[in-house]
This record gives structure tokens, C-alpha cells and sequence, in this order.
């Protein structure tokens, strides 16, 4: 074939022309024989055909249907739709997705020289299907209570709720609440009709007799200091699932609202610039850290105080980064050293590696991850305003440092006397730091009790100092009665005592009404700085709760358990009315906003000293949150934000199993339920501890589910581990950052 070729192109012109004209010819030959035209005419060309079909035909508002379009003989293919949307595809038709938001024709359209040719299919928009939620808060009352029905509505016309008991209610079609009252445990049932159908939801609203919180007779209170929920208990859930512990007796998977699925996506940045992610303690000391009330609201927004500020979470970093350097330049305003100038700490978390024995009783018993301190601010604040029922009386730092005489304050144990109801409080250290009965304690102050309620004009009755040896008055005794040979002070051992007499009253079965037992501060507390180990102060607790559980007092106490306040590390639950929800996983369903607890105690609001000397009523400082008229502390007072969640456990016979409440709540709520235990339903110290919810459904008081209590692990030592883990100066694995601020919803 190559040489034909080569041939053929070096013959002369005529030659090559000829059989080029040949070649043609038989080409043009074999076309005509084997039927095939290489032209095609005019009179050939075809009218265009078109199709066109939507699945689904039918579809919720702006939900997605495909059309199909085939054509044949088309020069060009449009499709319009009678909403006025177009759309353009190849010759041939092909697929189109659209998302009508009302029901709609499209029209195919196939055209070329011989005329036009059209198809339709519909798209029907059925109506939104309706959707309806309702809680009941409180979820449990007592017979002659009232609980809130909450209901949440979309796509309705109309909304009614009915009730097991017989009751119906007509609401808003995007809902509403409504009070209720049965007499016997009822469901609701709210239901959303709207033109695309109807949706219902239930809630029960558990109703207890009123005698049934009569099988408590001790209430036990015991508050530890400065940790917030998410420094101690924010990994819970990941623990409870490991161990099958998350699931209640009544079936109900119990989820609690942590950091585990946000560990990646909560950054804080210091003052330099330095982002910190969340990350785990490989230490069980730390320095010290602050949330006094400049930097509880610095917490949520670094540097906006006023009504609208945007919820951040941002400002726990910048926080201890300032107070560790401002305590460096200035160590005699604090105490310890600190090592961690850029604030990492601040993001730092625990999990059962070393709180193996708060992760068991929190799992096993019930707790809240709403629980609240009632005031944006330091320990003695927090403990004041819990003996008060919610009340510092316009106060915002510690008494003390303000150098302020004892405060006329309501007390719970003033209201228990009146009531002739028993009380005692239990102190573990002295104001020397020293623990009860430690030789070589020579501090100032050395053997006097450290116990808070000595802020209360009220204790003189019950605890004094006496540096001239006076005779006691009655019903004090000198203070060689409880130790101390010196007689120091005067002291009623009936009502303040040391926490051996809670070991003492345990065997003997002679526990007062109401307990409260002080921290073992600067020893056992678990408070930050100073080289104490957060070990010491849970191997102090579990002693005072197991020995509970194995007295005979067990079959008839509730003991509760907290911490006094945050103490300044991340919590991502904004402690602010309107915006406590605002990083909450939506898995967790309904849950309640603060603002029906953080409601002012009285009429006393932050403000500014006057000339800078603070007085019983105001102790704000010029730059303080609260001291411009634009804040949210001027505006709304104490009830513009609480102090940040705590960890918490409520432990009793009666204790559901493996419970989690997401009703809110700070300490006054314990108050209030030992106001209707002990008092009357509807006793109150404040409008604080008044609208605190009232506790009972942490309680199953007819199955008594923990009878027989649990048989929970000794608390790991630092001889659990290779070395001692309390190394305040490395106290965090490489921690790496992608984000700039703020919490991840």
C-alpha cells in the first residue's frame, strides 16, 4: 500500500487527476448501492418529540424533585416552570433538580425548523406536616404544686393540649405555656393541626403525695470549692456509655450536656494571641485560678459588660492569664506561686483517670448538669447568698476583703430555729487553714472554725470569738469543748461542731434535719494553687458519703453535692437569661432556660461604692461590670447572669438510678428543698430560692431504688500511679489550635 502511494504521488498531474475522478466515482457508486445518501435533503428532517416526568410528583416546600426530560430531533429544548423559573439542557433533554416552595407546572419545549412540540408535568407542594413539642417543668411535683407546660409549635393552625386528668387547653398556633396542677400523676398531649396534618406530643407530669417526702429526715449539704462542670464532669457521658451506666430504670437513655463531641471546636486565645483548645490534666495541681465578678463576665465576653453583648465564651483564658500575671507582680494579694503566665489552664479538664470516684457516683446516683451558683462571683459570695436563700444584699466581693462588719442577712438556719427545726454544721478546718484536732496549728486564728455562716450577724448566737476568757453566754460554751485548750471562743456544739461529731452522729443515728458540712479548706478542698491535689479533697469526700451509706442514718438522708462556684476554668453553658441554650446540643431535646431561676433575691442590686470605700450594700468598683448604666448588671441586677455550672451529685436510697436533670437550678434550690421538707411548701428566705424548682424528680420515693447502696471504688492516690501526678508546672500535652474563639455549637 505504501509503495501504490508513493506511486500515485510522483505520477504526472493528468495521471494523478484521473484516477482521483475514479475514485470518486466508485466511492460515490458503493454509497448509492449499499442505500446510504451522503447528503441529506430537507424533505427528511422530522417534527421534534419531548417528555417530561417529575418524581416525586408531589413534595414537601422547598424539598427536592427531579424532572426528566427526553427529546428527539430537537434543535433546542428549554424548560419553564410556572414560577418563573428556566432552565437550558442539551438537545437530547436530560435531568433538572428544582425545589418548588408552591406547586408548579414545567413546561418542556422542543423546537427545530419543522415547528414546536411541548410536555408538562406537575409538581404538586403538599403543605408542611405540623411538628409540636411539650415539656412539663418541673417534671415532678408534690400534690397541690404546679408545673409549667411548655409547647413549641410549626406549621399549625391550631394547638390544643389534653390531659389524663381532663383538662384541655386551646394555645397559640406556635404555642405557649400553661400552668397546671393535677392531683395524680397526668400526661399531656399537646396537638398541632395545620393544612399539612397533624402532629402530637406527650409529657408526664409525675405527681408524688405530699407525705412521701416526709421518708427523709436529714438533709446533708457539703460544698467543695472553685471547679465548674465541664473542668470535672464535661467527659461523663463518654465513661457512662463505656460502663452501661447511662441508661435509668425507666428506660430513658440519659445524656448529659459535656464537652466529649466538642473537643475539637472550643478554642480560647490569650492576650498574645496564643489559641487554646480544649485538653486534658495530666496533673492533679494547678495554679490558681479567678471568677470573681469582673472575671465571670469577662468569661462570657472579654470586654463587653453591657445589655447586649454577644455570648462568647471567649474570655476564661485572658482571665487566668491576667490574674496569674497579675498575681506574679503582686504576690501578697494571693497566695501560691504560678508557673502557667499564658492561661492554658483555664481549658483544662478531668475524666475518671483521676475522679474515678465522682464519675461512679455521679452515674450511678443522679445529677444536674444545670446546676448553678446563684452569683457571678467568688466562694464567700456564693456561700452567702446560699445560706441566704440568694441574698449578699447588693454585695459582689468577699465581706471580708471589704472589711465590712457581719451582714444582717436572712438564714436558713435562722428559719430552721424559728421553725424549731434541728440544724448543725459541721467545720472541718480552722481559719488558720489547720484541720480540726492538727498538732503544731499556730496560725492566726488557728483554732477558731472556719464556717461561713460567721458572716451572719445571726451566728453570734451560736459562734464567737472571746480573747478575754469572759464567761460564755448561753447556750455557748467555751471552746475547750471542741478542742481547744485555750479557750479562745465560745461555741454551741449543738449547732457548730467538728465534722468528727458527723461520724460520731452517723453511728448514733442522730443526724439533725439539716446538715451542712464545710470544705476543708486550704487542705482537702480541692481548690486550685498551692500544690493541693484535687486527690486528697475526693478521698475526703468519698469517706463522709461512704460512711453515710454504710450508718443506719442511710435509709432516711439525701446527702447533695457541689461545688461553692466555677473557680474561673471553661464551661461552655452561658450562665445568662436567654442564652443558656445558645452551645447546647439540640440531641438532648427540650431544655429550659435559666430566666426562670435567675430572678433577683430582693431589692438590692450591684452598686458602686461610694467615694471607693465599700459599704454593706455597695462594693462595685469603678470599672466592675454593674458600674456603668449601659451594663447588664446596672440594668437587670444579679439576674443578668449566675455564676457558672458545677459538678454536682445527689446521693440517697431514694435517688433515681443513673439519672441526669436538665432543669435548672443553683444551690438556693437545695435551700427550698429543705424549706418544704422541714418549713412548709412555700417557705422562703428570697425570690431566689422561691423560684427554684423543687428537686423531686431526682427522687423515686415508692421503688427506693438504692435501698441496698452501690459498692463504688476506692479513690485512685497518687500512689495509683507511676509517679505523683501533682506537677503544677506541666500540667498539659502539646495542645494545638485551629480556630480563633468561642464555643462550637
Amino acid at each position: 500500500m505504501e509503495v501504490k502511494e508513493s506511486i500515485l504521488a510522483t505520477a504526472p498531474f493528468p495521471i494523478r487527476f484521473s484516477r482521483v475522478l475514479l475514485v470518486s466515482a466508485l466511492v460515490g457508486f458503493s454509497a448509492l448501492m449499499s442505500g446510504c445518501a451522503l447528503f441529506v435533503g430537507s424533505n427528511t428532517l422530522k417534527v421534534p418529540t419531548v417528555t417530561i416526568t417529575a418524581t416525586p410528583s408531589t413534595v414537601a416546600s422547598a424539598t427536592t424533585s427531579i424532572l426528566t426530560i427526553t427529546a428527539t430531533d430537537a434543535a433546542t429544548l428549554t424548560i419553564t416552570g410556572s414560577n418563573g423559573t428556566t432552565y437550558n439542557l442539551g438537545t437530547d433533554g436530560g435531568i433538572q433538580a428544582v425545589k418548588p416552595t408552591a406547586t408548579t407546572t414545567y413546561t418542556a419545549v422542543a423546537t427545530n425548523a419543522k415547528g414546536s412540540v411541548t410536555a408538562t408535568a406537575t409538581v404538586t407542594v403538599s403543605a408542611a406536616v405540623p411538628t409540636v413539642t411539650i415539656t412539663a417543668n418541673p417534671a415532678s411535683i408534690t400534690s397541690g404544686a404546679s408545673s409549667t407546660l411548655t409547647v413549641t409549635a410549626t406549621g399549625a393552625t391550631q394547638v390544643t393540649v389534653t390531659g389524663t386528668d381532663g383538662s384541655s387547653y386551646t394555645l397559640q398556633p406556635a404555642g405557649g405555656t400553661q400552668a397546671v396542677s393535677p392531683t395524680s400523676t397526668a400526661t399531656y398531649t399537646a396537638t398541632a393541626t395545620g393544612a399539612g396534618g397533624t402532629a402530637t406530643a406527650t409529657a408526664e407530669l409525675t405527681v408524688q403525695p405530699a407525705a412521701t417526702l416526709q421518708s427523709i429526715q436529714h438533709v446533708i449539704f457539703m460544698l467543695q470549692e472553685n471547679h465548674s462542670f465541664d473542668n470535672y464532669f464535661g467527659m461523663l457521658n463518654t465513661y457512662r456509655k463505656k460502663n452501661s451506666l447511662n441508661m435509668g430504670d425507666d428506660g430513658v437513655d440519659y445524656e448529659v450536656d459535656g464537652i466529649d463531641d466538642k473537643l475539637g471546636g472550643i478554642v480560647n486565645v490569650n492576650d498574645e494571641g496564643t489559641p487554646f483548645q480544649l485538653f486534658k490534666f495530666t496533673s492533679t495541681c494547678i495554679d490558681d485560678e479567678s471568677s470573681d465578678w469582673l472575671a465571670s463576665f469577662g468569661d462570657v465576653n472579654r470586654f463587653d459588660f453591657s445589655t447586649s453583648r454577644k455570648i462568647l465564651m471567649d474570655g476564661f483564658v485572658h482571665t487566668a492569664e491576667g490574674y496569674a500575671k497579675g498575681c506574679t507582680a503582686n504576690p501578697s494579694i494571693c497566695s501560691g506561686s504560678f508557673t502557667d503566665l499564658a492561661g492554658q489552664r483555664a481549658m483544662g479538664y478531668y475524666d475518671e483517670t483521676f475522679l474515678n470516684y465522682y464519675y461512679y457516683m455521679a452515674s450511678q446516683f443522679a445529677l444536674s448538669d444545670r446546676w448553678f451558683s446563684p452569683v457571678a462571683s467568688k466562694s464567700v459570695d456564693n456561700r452567702i447568698a446560699t445560706f441566704s436563700g440568694g441574698t449578699t444584699q447588693g454585695l459582689v466581693k468577699d465581706p471580708g476583703e471589704d472589711h465590712l462588719q457581719q451582714l444582717f442577712l436572712p438564714s436558713i438556719f435562722e428559719e430552721l430555729q424559728q421553725a424549731n427545726v434541728s440544724w448543725k454544721i459541721y467545720y472541718t478546718s480552722t481559719q488558720g487553714l489547720c484541720l480540726v484536732g492538727q498538732d503544731g496549728c499556730t496560725a492566726g486564728g488557728s483554732q477558731y472554725p472556719a464556717t461561713d455562716f460567721s458572716n451572719f450577724a445571726y451566728s453570734a448566737r451560736y459562734l464567737y470569738a472571746n480573747p478575754t476568757g469572759a464567761a460564755c453566754t448561753a447556750p455557748t460554751q467555751p471552746s475547750s469543748t471542741v478542742g481547744d485548750s485555750s479557750n479562745s471562743f465560745c461555741i454551741d456544739p449543738t449547732h457548730i461542731t467538728p465534722l468528727s461529731t458527723y461520724f460520731t452522729d452517723l453511728t448514733n443515728n442522730t443526724l439533725p434535719s439539716f446538715a451542712f458540712i464545710e470544705a476543708g479548706y486550704g487542705n482537702n478542698d480541692e481548690h486550685p494553687g498551692s500544690g493541693q491535689s484535687i486527690l486528697t479533697g475526693q478521698a475526703q469526700v468519698a469517706n463522709v458519703i461512704n460512711s453515710l451509706m454504710t450508718s443506719p442514718s442511710w435509709s432516711s438522708s439525701v446527702f447533695f453535692f457541689s461545688y461553692d462556684e466555677g473557680g474561673g476554668p471553661y464551661d461552655h453553658v452561658p450562665p445568662v437569661p436567654g442564652h443558656s441554650n445558645d452551645f447546647t446540643d439540640t440531641t438532648l431535646g427540650s431544655v429550659a432556660d435559666i430566666s426562670q431561676i435567675a430572678v433577683n433575691p430582693d431589692a438590692y442590686n450591684p452598686c458602686v461604692a461610694p467615694g471607693g470605700t465599700p459599704t454593706i450594700h455597695c462594693d462595685l468598683g469603678a470599672s466592675d461590670p454593674g458600674a456603668n448604666p449601659g451594663d447588664a448588671a446596672a440594668a437587670q441586677g444579679f439576674a443578668a447572669q449566675l455564676g457558672f455550672r458545677l459538678p454536682n451529685f445527689i446521693v440517697s436510697p431514694f435517688t433515681r438510678k443513673h439519672y441526669v436533670s436538665h432543669t435548672p437550678m443553683d444551690h438556693t434550690a437545695v435551700i427550698k428543698f429543705v424549706e418544704d421538707r422541714f418549713v412548709g411548701t412555700g417557705a422562703h428566705l428570697t425570690a431566689r430560692d422561691a423560684a427554684q424548682p423543687n428537686l423531686l424528680e431526682f427522687f423515686d420515693f415508692n421503688k427506693v431504688p438504692w435501698a441496698t447502696p452501690p459498692s463504688p471504688p476506692t479513690p485512685v492516690s497518687a500512689g495509683s500511679f507511676a509517679s505523683n501526678p501533682c506537677t503544677p508546672t506541666s500540667f498539659a500535652p502539646p495542645v494545638t489550635a485551629t480556630q480563633t474563639s468561642g464555643p462550637a455549637k
